[in-house]
């Protein structure tokens, strides 16, 4: 079933709490030794108030929000992203994707990272295109 986006759709939020424990883990399998992100002792000696989150996860937390609200003959063409404060874990995230152009089979999509304080800690924006040759 092709779905038409238009200009102010929004897809479904992506919810998601960042734990001490994931961050080990993302640490580890992107072979990230910065302490600040698994280590709390010395993140605060750093100046951060716990375990730091990292951008690249932030990163790929916003992606998998269009990943998921897109059906299977999208791709993600092109992104830029940039924090506009730092998140410590635990946190408890929210994360949309709004498009803000569609033409043809192309759209632009604004990326929201949303703090349980409403705040905004992330932003960016995502290209993204219909495979050629897929089947609706």
């Amino acid at each position: 079933m092709t779905i038409n986006f238009q200009v102010g759709d929004t897809l479904p939020p992506l919810k998601h709490t960042a734990t001490p424990f994931q961050l080990f883990r993302y640490s580890a399998v992107t072979w990230n030794p910065h302490r600040i992100h698994f280590d709390e002792p010395y993140a605060r000696e750093e100046g951060h108030a716990g375990v730091a989150l990292h951008s690249h996860l932030r990163a790929a937390l916003a992606l998998r929000c269009v990943t998921e609200g897109l059906d299977d003959e999208w791709r993600v063409a092109k992104v830029t992203y940039r924090l506009r404060k730092p998140v410590y874990a635990p946190a408890d995230l929210a994360y949309t994707a709004r498009v803000t152009a569609a033409e043809g089979d192309t759209m632009t999509l604004e990326l929201f990272e949303q703090h349980s304080s409403g705040d905004v800690g992330f932003e960016g924006t995502a290209w993204v295109s219909k495979t050629p040759g897929a089947t609706p």
